[in-house]
């Protein structure tokens, strides 16, 4: 009995169309091997997809799996009727199978060297972050400071008044008051030009244009770092 060797690991992703998922189905109805065949083949795919991390995928990468697999085209398949029309239908898949078969493996193995790098940035991310200190400013947004002692004001605030700007400080426990750099938006994040350390206080105030060399105003928002 002639095997579906090249149908068997398309079918087990459900890549085949309707006609040829059916005479797959009539072939492996009469065929033990090819049907253990299959369910190895959907037992790796399940392994595949429970053994990399949840992550949502770039808006970007549902053009780059069309723009794989759009050129792929693959010859007419008349409907069987009969067991001799079907085999018949299997004799040209391999033609087609060349075209198809390479496509879909370059777009599993792009999705799996994706989320292999996934993992690997996410685990950076969070070794990075598990030595960083974090505040709230209430109302306001969040202070990231490192360990190197540098500080970062992440926030989406509303645009300061007209000829007015935000001004960042670092206030040390002995009550002064550095200039820390001004901003109008910090939504990718501020980097304050003063370091900051255990112990001071990252403040924010509203100045004139151009910012000002010591507070003129209550601080809108402040945490402890």
């Amino acid at each position: 009995m002639e095997h579906l060797d090249e149908l068997i690991a398309a079918h087990a992703l459900d890549g085949l169309d309707a006609d040829a998922a059916e005479a797959a189905e009539q072939h492996l109805a009469e065929c033990p091997q090819c049907r253990m065949q299959l369910a190895e083949y959907r037992s790796v795919a399940a392994g595949l997809a429970l053994s990399v991390p949840q992550a949502a995928p770039p808006p970007e990468l549902r053009n780059r799996i069309l723009a794989a697999v759009e050129p792929v085209v693959t010859a007419p398949v008349v409907r069987p009727a009969e067991r001799a029309r079907s085999r018949r239908w299997f004799a040209a898949w391999p033609r087609s199978a060349a075209i198809a078969v390479p496509a879909l493996a370059v777009v599993v193995a792009a999705l799996l060297v994706w989320n292999i790098a996934l993992r690997s940035d996410i685990n950076s991310l969070h070794s990075s972050l598990s030595n960083d200190r974090t505040a709230t400013m209430a109302g306001f947004g969040n202070v990231v400071a490192q360990p190197s002692g540098t500080v970062k004001i992440f926030a989406s605030p509303s645009a300061p008044p007209s000829g007015k700007t935000y001004e960042a400080w670092v206030i040390t426990p002995a009550g002064t008051a550095l200039p820390a750099g001004t901003f109008s938006t910090a939504s990718n994040g501020f980097t304050l030009r003063e370091q900051g350390h255990n112990g001071d206080v990252i403040a924010v105030t509203v100045e004139p244009a151009g910012g000002s060399p010591k507070p003129t105003t209550t601080p809108i928002a402040e945490a402890h770092i």
